[in-house]
């Protein structure tokens, strides 16, 4: 039986990446998912991927997650196609790597606004729906292992995905009585374009990159979008209707050797 029937999510950042691997995993498990990106091409083309269960299952519209009306409308417009909202997924991020010594202001500043910011603004207007239907649901964060530690050269990606999990555990707490339980996923490095970013500031190569990756991470092999995926699916689903305020590596054992 499909793990997601009868679903309603919303999944920001689903444009490619990992948010497009859970959102293709979440129909495939019988949710209707809505794919918000701000690049509406890249969120068009998920829905195209969904094939025919694209008709009745899916559909796409261009969010910009600082902007508040945008996260919204992506709410409303789930409740509007579907009736209700039972499943937020806040994945829409951004890297800008660079030393705190010498970043500029406005990379910092927007990195914690998509990162972080977004994040508080998808989830506040979905908590709202759910709280409505008083059938309660599922916000789902994406963080990362790199919000659990410190990283060289990405300060401010670390710093907004710490945010990220703190408001987790917020939400999980303010949620309860609500029956809207709230999780987040810390991937390791996952093979996906966010390589490429990183790896023109780390004057690396992608390869290169993905080779010193690789040497940290003891399962010995990045991650893929679907590792996330199927965690997602896990958390969204009534299998887990009891775990919330849970912050889940997924990491081949990284965090297992830097006291995680």
């Amino acid at each position: 039986m499909a793990r997601l029937a009868d679903k309603v999510a919303v999944i920001t950042g689903a444009g490619s990446g990992l948010g497009r691997a859970m959102a293709l995993r979440f129909v495939a498990e019988g949710a209707s998912v809505l794919v918000a990106d701000i690049n509406e091409a890249g969120a068009q083309a998920t829905v195209e991927a969904m094939g025919e269960a694209a008709a009745e299952h899916g559909a796409f519209r261009r969010v910009d997650v600082t902007n508040e009306e945008d996260c919204a409308a992506a709410v409303e417009q789930a409740v509007e196609c579907w009736g209700r909202l039972d499943i937020l997924v806040a994945n829409a991020g951004i890297g800008t790597p660079g030393f705190i010594s010498t970043m500029e202001k406005q990379d910092w500043e927007r990195v914690l606004a998509v990162n972080l910011t977004g994040v508080f603004l998808c989830a506040k207007h979905a908590f709202r729906a759910m709280r409505a239907s008083e059938r309660g649901g599922v916000i789902l964060n994406t963080a990362s292992v790199a919000g659990m530690q410190g990283t060289p050269h990405l300060g401010a990606y670390g710093a907004s995905k710490a945010g990220v999990i703190q408001l987790t555990q917020t939400l999980a707490l303010e949620g309860a009585r609500y029956h809207i339980r709230a999780n987040a996923i810390c991937p390791v490095w996952a093979d996906t374009p966010m390589i490429g970013e990183f790896s023109a500031g780390s004057r690396a190569t992608p390869e290169e990159l993905r080779a010193r990756l690789v040497s940290a991470i003891p399962l010995g092999r990045l991650g893929t979008p679907d590792d996330v995926a199927a965690a997602a699916v896990y958390l969204a689903s009534d299998e887990a209707s009891f775990i919330s305020g849970v912050i889940l590596p997924v990491d081949g054992a990284h965090m297992a050797g830097h006291g995680g």
